[in-house]
């Protein structure tokens, strides 16, 4: 998640769109107590895992492809932003030194 969203918000949001993923799949497991994890500050993002269950552990794929095409579109309907990495190159700190010719 981009470092300036509201994690409270995102957390909900997502929250809302597992449960009704796992409600409406037909492999989820509609009574599981879905829940978020934030588990990290990466170099261009909080990183978090959301828990979902599947009736079987191969539907896992299926219910876990439609959870993210629906989160997808929700996040882009709340404008909650899934950034890009981004690397910076400081070229004052990172340039060589050319050698004058002696003449």
């Amino acid at each position: 998640m981009h470092y300036s969203s509201d994690l409270e918000h995102v957390e909900r949001v997502t929250l809302e769109v597992a449960r009704e993923i796992l409600i409406s799949h037909e492999w989820g497991v509609d009574d599981y107590n879905t829940f978020v994890v934030y588990t990290a500050f990466d170099s261009s993002s909080i990183n978090f895992t959301v828990m979902l269950r599947a009736k079987e552990y191969f539907n896992r794929f299926w219910v876990k492809s439609a959870f993210i095409k629906a989160l997808h579109k929700r996040y882009n309907e709340e404008g909650i932003v899934i950034p890009f990495p981004i690397r910076a190159i400081n070229t004052t700190q990172e340039s060589a030194q050319i050698p004058q010719p002696i003449d």
